[in-house]
């Protein structure tokens, strides 16, 4: 039924013009769209379903160009140009453009070193500023951004618990976006066997998170772009994974 549903998403965001769409549902369609290439790129055989690469590739550059737009206004909250930095990084990595990553990091440290200052400040403790320290600790190795994500991610996971479920798929995003590009938390024993049992009670959580918004989805008649962004965001990722589960490959 996913799948039947997937093809139906993938249709209607394929149509849609950028320009028409919120910038909340940016990102959603972004990360959908490379998922999407990924499956594409392992499995060749896909293109007849989804288009060729260079379609994919395309569309994502375009959204890019976009993000890259919505950047320039220093008005934004801090948040919320967070993350744009943090989606403009992700398209580079696929779309090697020195623009991109330039704009990006130009703003990343803006965000992070007040005016006048050269230290590091946190302007806020979220999801996307945890990722966007990540994104800066990959592409400059500058260890303070390794350190201070990694006091984001254990401040997070000492009060999961009292978060509600939108904190909390927010929050998972970033500490599973961590652990792939800063590494694994050294902890000692006893806070290893806590982190294991809140990742299993955090990883059904945000799949039924999911779940529901799938099916709100599937039972409304309104046309929310937004709410079609996050759900071809989580199903695209969902179909390649299961790509990768038939073919004994692992993908998180």
């Amino acid at each position: 039924m996913e799948k039947d549903l997937f093809r139906k998403v993938y249709k209607q965001v394929s149509g849609l013009v950028l320009k028409d769409c919120p910038s909340s549902s940016l990102s959603g369609l972004l990360h959908g769209y490379l998922s999407v290439y990924s499956m594409v790129r392992v499995y060749p055989w896909l293109e007849d379903e989804y288009g060729s690469l260079w379609d994919i590739h395309d569309r994502i550059r375009e959204i890019a160009r976009v993000i890259q737009e919505l950047l320039k206004d220093r008005d934004l909250p801090v948040d919320t140009r967070a993350g744009y930095v943090v989606d403009l990084m992700d398209a580079y990595l696929l779309y090697s453009d020195m623009k991109f990553l330039d704009t990006a990091l130009d703003a990343a440290y803006e965000i992070l070193i007040p005016k006048g200052s050269d230290k590091m400040v946190l302007p806020c403790r979220t999801p996307n500023i945890c990722r966007l320290l990540c994104n800066c600790y990959y592409f400059t190795g500058e260890d303070e951004c390794g350190a201070l994500a990694k006091n984001l991610v254990t401040e997070a996971l000492g009060i999961s618990r009292k978060l509600s479920h939108e904190e909390l798929w927010d929050w998972w995003g970033a500490i599973c976006f961590y652990e792939d590009v800063v590494g694994a938390m050294e902890l000692s024993l006893e806070e290893q066997i806590r982190l294991e049992e809140e990742r299993v009670r955090l990883t059904t959580c945000v799949k039924q998170r999911k779940d529901e918004m799938i099916e709100r989805f599937m039972r409304s008649t309104c046309e929310d772009l937004g709410a079609l962004a996050n759900v071809f965001k989580v199903l695209a990722k969902r179909n390649f994974c299961e790509y990768n589960e038939l073919n004994g490959k692992a993908f998180r």
